[in-house]
């Protein structure tokens, strides 16, 4: 025993062993595109109540509204069948590793922010918005960066026929006698569910039957995507109950030189759409279903045209006019149309499976030059947006891929119709880029 335990005492220096050798830990790996989600405020109790006081007459005559027909007297929904009762207003932000970050809210699906870094690297906002929710509540706001629906553009007086039904309605009339972009609580004055897959986030609502005046019942969902090539990738999807017209589209405005830019730097925009030809308005800018060939026009943007030279030959004061898409056969994306200005080198390129885009000019903004006379005279009325930024007439353009203005009452337009197990589908893509050389 001794002379074992001896010799377990005499090994002991022998059998220590070398440590091992711990390998240096990896520096983290920057992902391509990272996804932050926080909150960006609460919807006011009241919110919903007040935009239908905004509605038209037609509908304040409804004696019951439509759920408390649906639902037994004394029965009432309760208040943890959904978070309605804490409705969060949340914040999505993507970073790429090409220094891009873009932000979405959840109320009214609205992209409030994209910036993008010029020619010398340095970032700016592209985008124009504002900086708080409430700001975003407000009836001056144009839409800006909001999901629009349940149809994009003007409804001629507010009445339709969804064939081959035949069947006539009446939808709200919020701009003068026609009805303009979803109604007074269209798809932008909503806060929809959301979660997250991934690098996407996937946005829901429900917009009832007869909202609005719509036929049917439908289930609308949005998924936002950014992609590290600087790509805003958007899919709109609907489904209906019962045949019903469905014209989505997105709203963002843009300033390639900064969204606080101006009219002037806006003027050095370059512009190219993807059209041969284009829908004919009238003074109220509503569609007459007339379709006229953009060459030898103003309205020809088939090649580069610098904005400067072009928007002083439009009589309305700019453009707000539905471009008709060439597009291939069987296929998906199109190319829609491409800006640059050449000061930051700044570029973007639209892509959709829409036969139409609305390109406008910010034609309506509060113009400082203009004084407004009637029972009332006053003046310059400013609309402050982000950072301070006082957004005028000409300060922004939209590029807002669509189906034809009121295609519902018009054979020769693109079918509008969503039926029953049927799935509307729109897919868009904002590509942002840089022009390195010098454009000649």
């Amino acid at each position: 025993m001794g002379d074992n335990e001896d010799d377990k005492a005499s090994g002991d220096v022998g059998s220590e062993q070398k440590p091992e050798e711990v390998p240096e830990p990896e520096p983290p790996k920057i992902p391509d595109v990272e996804l932050i989600v926080d909150g960006f405020g609460f919807m006011p109790k009241d919110h919903e109540e007040s935009a239908k006081s905004r509605r038209s007459s037609v509908f304040k005559k409804t004696s019951k509204p439509i759920k408390d027909i649906m639902l037994p007297e004394g029965e009432t929904t309760s208040p943890c069948a959904s978070s309605t009762n804490i409705d969060i207003v949340r914040r999505y932000t993507w970073k790429t590793k090409n220094r891009m970050i873009v932000q979405v809210i959840t109320y009214g699906a609205t992209i409030t922010s994209v910036q993008v870094p010029d020619r010398k690297g340095v970032p700016d906002d592209v985008v124009a918005g504002f900086d708080t929710l409430e700001e975003y509540f407000q009836p001056r706001n144009p839409y800006f960066g909001a999901t629009i629906g349940r149809y994009a553009n003007v409804v001629r007086d507010g009445t339709m026929v969804v064939r081959p039904s035949g069947r006539m309605y009446m939808l709200s009339t919020n701009r003068k006698h026609h009805h303009y972009n979803g109604g007074y609580v269209g798809f932008d004055k909503v806060n929809w569910r959301s979660y997250v897959n991934g690098n996407k986030v996937i946005m829901s609502h429900v917009s009832e039957r007869f909202h609005e005046g719509y036929p049917g019942t439908v289930m609308a969902q949005v998924t936002f995507e950014v992609t590290c090539d600087n790509t805003i990738k958007i899919e709109m999807r609907c489904t209906t109950s019962e045949p019903t017209i469905v014209n989505l589209s997105n709203s963002p405005y843009f300033n390639l030189a900064g969204h606080h830019a101006g009219s002037e730097q806006m003027f050095d925009h370059i512009v190219t759409i993807n059209a041969d030809k284009y829908t004919v308005a009238d003074e109220e800018g509503v569609v007459t279903g007339e379709k006229k060939v953009v060459g030898g026009t103003a309205y020809d943007f088939r090649v580069p045209r610098l904005l400067r030279v072009m928007l002083p030959k439009i009589p309305l004061g700019g453009y707000d006019v539905n471009y008709c898409i060439t597009q291939g056969t069987e296929q998906d994306l199109a190319f829609q149309a491409r800006v640059l200005h050449p000061g930051t080198g700044r570029v973007i390129e639209v892509y959709s499976n829409q036969p139409g885009m609305q390109f406008y000019t910010g034609n309506l903004l509060p113009d400082p030059d203009r004084i407004v006379e009637g029972k009332k005279s006053f003046g310059y009325v400013p609309l402050m947006g982000k950072d301070g930024t006082y957004y005028k007439k000409h300060g922004l353009f939209c590029l807002m891929p669509q189906n034809y203005p009121d295609a519902v009452n018009h054979k020769n337009f693109p079918n509008s119709v969503l039926n029953p197990g049927e799935v509307y589908v729109h897919r868009i893509q904002y590509k942002f880029g840089l022009l390195l050389g010098k454009y000649v």
